[in-house]
């Protein structure tokens, strides 16, 4: 009996041991989480939401998709959110969100980005309340729903307007057939009366009517002109006959966004606004916007004469969409880049809105507005700088939020926009961040300041720091520069290659300062071991395999002559400073590696690469590659 419970014992720790080899770590959010702090001189945001829906009987149970963060559900009407199982989805990017209205533990789930319009892997069903989910496409393959109705009086019933038709399901998601084929569906909407079976839907320049819960589509003629460029609908239980449809139109031709009306459920329209002034899709009412990206109209549930449309600023009309009152600016009270509107169900003087800075709510008709969003971790970041010196020090520059950092567990935002360059932090100053993108850098405490670099700036500038000598740094893109007064304003560069081509990955050897390595787009590696020299020697080495995707280099901080060198998916170890290389790439799987990191507080050669799907980490004692993104998305 005792061995045989030994053997047990011995089975269970083996089984740990191979699964934790597989996925080990244990990462978890740094977010931002809680809405952040702002340090700016307009409004900001959190993240990019694609759509909010109301729960069908639970007035305070919200449901938010997002642009890449997957789907969120708030319990108390947007107080706080919470994620569900969707970081486990091959793409987390979301566009439309379907609750069963005879049990919310069954969810469905349109991917892809609705926003730009690209598609992602079909619709996607949970019947656990979103923890897990499992693909429900068959027929719909991986088009994009940018909405999904459910039949209000049989739950199998479902209809899907894509980015390429619109679809009906009848088995609760199994398969699915076309209805309508082609065209780009932009908008659909029931018809708010009980138990509807009538459906709307517009694409960027058509309007179709479904009365028999979508099994055929009518097209509709519409008068005027501005007809194009993304249409959008709504409807008001206050006059379910009353339907509004508008569309970006062309502001370059003087034709934006016209507003129509039926007063018989879709089957004629009016013209209420003629295409031109004002450009309810602008900055303001005079200028252009951004297109179909972001448009959006919504009609009062209590009175059908009051509409709202956003775009980049709210505007309100009270007479059926004759004219319009702009209630916003688009840097102030709101995050601009605006994609929807809610209601909700319980109280109609609350509106809520989407955008690419989160949920926000309105409670006096549109004029003021409140973030709602805290909890939502939907923050695209394009790239991140960590401190070297402090752990709760980083930048990160996003997608439509700006720049920000994070000190002391919390976040703030530094400006607004989008801030795509590179970000790097040096090993003097635990608050300055340097830029690749304009040459300039940060700090939270002594703000931001000119800084020269002496090459065109952009992504393709790689920047280098070293512990070794804290005033050193070295930045490439054709050629490779050194300075040795970091701290001066601007530091003096000194040009160390000759070679005018592009320099894909840098790295100062932390064993040696004097020791440095740079990767070249055409598969070379140049190496000098004097860097601080006044005119440094290189040797001209070959790399292992082709750079011309993506390449990435590290040394090793207790062995100079050690280096590691990533070529697209392949990984490679030398042991004599470049001058011959072994593959290490294992089991790795064949995609382009974006970068490797070697931990100088180990004594054993460990690094990470990271890579579009994970984290993977490796010592010189493991003969393979541990997948190392437990916790991640």
């Amino acid at each position: 009996m005792k061995n045989k419970l030994l053997l047990i014992v011995i089975f269970l720790f083996s089984s740990v041991v191979i699964v934790n080899a597989q996925i080990a770590g244990n990462w978890k959010p740094t977010g931002p989480i809680l809405f952040p702090i702002n340090a700016s001189g307009q409004i900001h945001g959190i993240g990019r939401i694609t759509q909010l829906k109301f729960h069908p009987s639970n007035p305070v149970k919200m449901y938010a998709t997002s642009a890449s963060g997957g789907l969120w559900i708030s319990n108390n009407e947007a107080q706080s959110w919470q994620k569900t199982g969707t970081d486990n989805l091959p793409r987390t990017g979301c566009a439309s969100i379907c609750i069963d209205h005879t049990n919310d533990q069954v969810l469905y789930l349109g991917t892809g980005d609705p926003n730009y319009y690209s598609q992602g892997f079909g619709v996607w069903k949970s019947t656990n309340g979103g923890a897990n989910w499992s693909q429900s496409n068959a027929g719909i393959g991986n088009r994009m729903a940018v909405e999904l109705l459910m039949s209000p009086s049989n739950r199998n019933i479902l209809v899907a307007a894509t980015n390429d038709g619109i679809w009906k399901s009848t088995d609760a998601g199994a398969t699915w057939t076309v209805k309508k084929s082609g065209g780009d569906f932009k908008d659909m909407i029931f018809k708010p009366v009980v138990n509807s079976t009538t459906i709307y839907a517009v694409t960027s320049t058509q309007f179709f009517r479904s009365t028999d819960m979508g099994d055929t589509w009518s097209l509709i003629a519409l008068p005027g002109s501005g007809i194009s460029g993304g249409g959008r609908v709504a409807v008001s239980k206050a006059d379910p006959n009353a339907v509004y449809l508008t569309f970006v139109g062309n502001f370059a031709s003087g034709i934006a966004t016209p507003v129509l009306k039926s007063t018989n459920s879709g089957d004629s329209f009016v013209i209420v606004k003629a295409a031109g002034s004002p450009n309810l899709n602008g900055y303001n009412e005079n200028e252009s916007g951004q297109g179909n990206y972001n448009y959006s109209i919504i009609g009062d549930p209590q009175n059908a004469n009051t509409l709202y449309v956003s775009g980049h600023c709210i505007w309100k009309s009270t007479n059926g969409g004759v004219s319009w009152t702009r209630l916003t600016s688009w840097y102030e009270k709101i995050h601009t880049d605006m994609h929807d509107f809610e209601f909700s169900p319980a109280d109609a003087t609350k509106l809520f809105n989407i955008n690419d800075g989160g949920v926000w709510l309105t409670t006096n008709g549109g004029i003021n507005w409140t973030a709602k969003s805290d909890g939502l971790e939907t923050t695209e970041c394009y790239h991140s700088g960590q401190s070297p010196l402090r752990k709760d020090m980083n930048y990160i520059g996003t997608q439509d939020n700006g720049e920000l950092y994070y000190s002391n567990t919390t976040w703030y935002t530094n400006r607004g926009g989008d801030w795509n360059s590179k970000i790097e932090m040096d090993y003097q100053n635990a608050t300055m961040a340097y830029y690749t993108e304009n040459g300039r850098r940060r700090s939270f405490s002594q703000g931001e300041q000119a800084w020269a670099i002496p090459v065109p700036t952009g992504n393709n500038v790689e920047l280098e720091f070293t512990p070794l000598q804290t005033n050193v740094a070295f930045v490439s893109q054709n050629d490779v520069y050194r300075t040795t007064n970091l701290t001066s304003n601007p530091p003096a560069w000194t040009k160390i290659t000759n070679v005018n081509k592009l320099i894909k990955a840098i790295e100062s050897s932390q064993a040696d300062v004097n020791i440095f390595y740079a990767v070249t787009q055409d598969g070379q590696v140049l190496r000098t071991d004097n860097a601080l020299s006044a005119t440094p020697t290189f040797v001209t080495l070959t790399a292992p395999a082709a750079t011309g995707a993506r390449a990435s280099i590290t040394g090793i901080k207790n062995d100079a002559n050690v280096v590691y060198i990533t070529c697209g998916p392949k990984v490679f170890r030398s042991s004599n400073k470049g001058s011959s290389w072994t593959d290490i790439t294992g089991t790795l799987p064949s995609i382009n590696i974006i970068k490797i990191y070697h931990d100088p507080y180990s004594t054993d050669e460990s690094v990470y690469i990271g890579m579009g799907t994970g984290v993977y980490y490796r010592n010189n004692t493991m003969n393979n590659w541990v997948n190392f993104s437990s916790g991640l998305p």
